[in-house]
Parts: structure tokens; C-alpha cells; sequence
């Protein structure tokens, strides 16, 4: 009799044993995979900010690199018409305006006539003309004869011109005495005159081109 009630004791204590053995486990499982969950959630929300942020990152530097290659481009195709400006219509230019103003002889029919025509127009009969280092000599006989010109015109009144270097590359400049007009006739001078004119037209090229697509290869 009490070996059977031992028996029974000891197969309760086994059964409740196991039982709370069973539930621990359980318990001990349960809260693994919540955690588990838990941890595999939060890695993947970390993940998606991690992408999301890296994907923000990436548009903006896209965006800033777009913005510069554009910046750059339009530099560069600024350059590109002022290069090409320079080098088919600036320098060619000037290089014929500096070779025409080298003849002396053709200077001396400009400065002439221009004299002659500035003195009329003003009624001066004091003048200034800036010529080059180079030519002032060869241009010295001229100012004789224009003096003797003008004062024949001017019924034998005294006639004053003066010719100096006053910073006069090529061409040359009339003004009266005082200062108070002057007309220039240098290489600049008529460089800037004709690009005023040219310059446009030469534009006029770049219209048929179409930069966008330039850019956009």
C-alpha cells in the first residue's frame, strides 16, 4: 500500500515536473520569437532608413552634379563663342586694320583729309594730331603742306598744327588744342567700331545651333 501510494507521488511530482518543464520551454520560446520579431523588425525599419537616406543622398547629389555639368556647360559654350569670336573675326580684323594703318602713305591720305574736314566743320585753325612713333617722321612734310593749305583756304590767316606721340600704337588722332574735341582714328578705335557692327552678324551664326542638344550628349 505505500509502496503504492509512493508511486503515485513520485508519477504526480514527474508529471508536474514535466508539465512546468513544458511551459518554461514554452514561455522561454515564445518570448525568443517575440524578441526575435522584435529585433528583425527593427533591422528592417533601420534598413529601410538606412535606403531611404542613401536613396535622398543620392538624388542630391545627382541634382548638384546635373546643376554643375550645366553650369559648366553653358561656360563652356560661352567661352566657345567668345574663342571663336576672337579667333575668326577679332584678331583677323585687327590684324588688317593694323596692316592698312602701316602705310604710311594711307594714313597720310586719311590724316589729310580729315584735317582738312575737322577744320572746316570746327573752324579751328589750332590743331593736334597724335600720330605713332614710326610714322611722325615720314608725316612731318604732310603737316607742312596742310598748314600751307589751310591758311591759303583761310585767306592767310596763321594756321597751327602740331603733331606729337601721345600712346598712339597705329592710326592717329585730330583734336583741337584745348582738348575740347577729339576724333580718333587709331587701330582701336576702328576695331571697335567695325565689332559694334560685326559682332552681331557673327552672332547671327550660333542661332541655327541647337546648344540644348549639346548639352544634353
Amino acid at each position: 500500500m505505500v509502496d503504492t501510494k509512493l508511486q503515485d507521488l513520485i508519477e504526480t511530482l514527474k508529471k508536474h515536473g514535466v508539465e512546468s518543464g513544458e511551459a518554461a520551454s514554452r514561455q522561454i520560446v515564445e518570448e525568443a520569437e517575440k524578441k526575435a520579431s522584435e529585433i528583425v523588425a527593427r533591422a528592417n525599419k533601420e534598413a529601410e532608413g538606412i535606403v531611404k537616406g542613401a536613396s535622398e543622398e543620392s538624388d542630391r547629389i545627382m541634382r548638384q552634379l546635373q546643376a554643375s555639368m550645366e553650369i559648366a556647360a553653358s561656360q563652356f559654350l560661352t567661352n566657345l563663342k567668345r574663342h571663336m569670336e576672337m579667333n575668326l573675326l577679332s584678331l583677323p580684323l585687327k590684324g588688317k586694320l593694323t596692316e592698312s594703318l602701316k602705310d604710311t602713305a594711307f594714313v597720310k591720305e586719311l590724316i589729310s583729309t580729315c584735317v582738312k574736314e575737322f577744320a572746316g566743320e570746327t573752324g579751328s585753325s589750332d590743331l593736334t594730331v597724335l600720330v605713332s612713333k614710326e610714322q611722325r617722321h615720314q608725316l612731318e612734310d604732310l603737316v607742312v603742306k596742310l598748314i600751307t593749305s589751310l591758311g591759303e583756304k583761310k585767306g592767310g590767316d596763321h594756321v597751327k598744327l602740331h603733331l606729337k606721340t601721345d600712346g598712339v600704337s597705329y592710326g592717329f588722332m585730330i583734336s583741337k588744342s584745348d582738348g575740347s574735341v577729339r576724333l580718333d582714328f587709331t587701330d582701336e578705335a576702328f576695331l571697335d567700331l567695325f565689332l559694334k557692327y560685326l559682332s552681331p552678324k557673327f552672332h547671327e551664326f550660333f542661332k541655327n545651333i541647337d546648344f540644348k542638344a549639346i548639352e544634353k550628349k
